[in-house]
């Protein structure tokens, strides 16, 4: 589940914050850590993650001479990115050092929340609801899918918003099969895309999802770019 706070987005459910956790393993992503009242930063990779016991690894950090902070519980912060996506979670510390065949390495507890925080590196165009494009996105945890109207789109991704409250949310990173129509230009788009974004408006009573494109063929991304520069037109006609 996401919250926000001063306009700046949180994963707050221990599902979603390990499958923040679980990317960053995959994908042996760097993570940066940077001690309280200490301006250097240091390098370390997730090692391993536990849903269970809400518990992850690190590696030792690097240079080595952050050792002694850690072993002292210093609080610090960790930095990451994921594919243009930042992961930031402060107030971090270490719950045990430990020791294996490879070397030192550090058990911790889930952060209280994380921040995730997508770049925008491309124009998003709203979508008039005059226009009513719908989306569908399917995977095997959601065979039904989930279909709702497209608020925005850009060229590497878009909002939707559906009825209701999603129950469980999308983790982030989750992947899903998306067929969308796309009138003004008349095609009919088919790809992969992944969650980045949910957000509950309980006012509402309405789930805000944000979604990125995946490995498309030359011809829809043709045909999106051709989408959101028509949306970009009819806004300023």
């Amino acid at each position: 589940m996401a919250t926000i706070s001063n306009n700046d987005r949180y994963y707050t459910s221990a599902g979603d914050i390990f499958s923040v956790l679980r990317t960053l393993q995959a994908d042996r992503s760097s993570i940066s850590v940077q001690f309280n009242g200490n301006g250097a930063m240091y390098s370390s990779l997730v090692l391993d993650v536990n849903l269970k016991n809400r518990t992850f690894q690190l590696d030792e950090f690097s240079p080595r001479e952050a050792h002694r902070q850690a072993e002292a519980g210093t609080p610090f912060s960790i930095r990451a990115s994921i594919n243009g996506i930042r992961v930031h979670a402060k107030d971090m510390s270490i719950k045990r050092v430990r020791q294996d065949a490879d070397g030192l390495y550090y058990e911790l507890a889930f952060p209280e929340r994380l921040l995730y925080l997508q770049r925008r590196d491309a124009f998003r165009a709203w979508v008039p609801a005059t226009l009513m494009v719908a989306a569908n996105c399917v995977n095997a945890k959601y065979p039904d899918g989930l279909h709702g109207r497209v608020l925005n789109m850009s060229a590497t991704g878009f909002r939707l918003v559906i009825e209701g409250k999603i129950d469980p949310p999308p983790g982030m990173l989750e992947e899903f099969a998306l067929t969308m129509s796309l009138p003004l230009i008349d095609h009919d788009l088919s790809c992969p895309a992944e969650a980045v974004y949910v957000q509950y408006q309980q006012d509402r009573n309405h789930t805000v999802l944000g979604f990125r494109f995946g490995n498309m063929g030359r011809g829809d991304q043709v045909a999106v770019n051709r989408f959101v520069t028509q949306l970009q037109r009819e806004s300023i006609a």
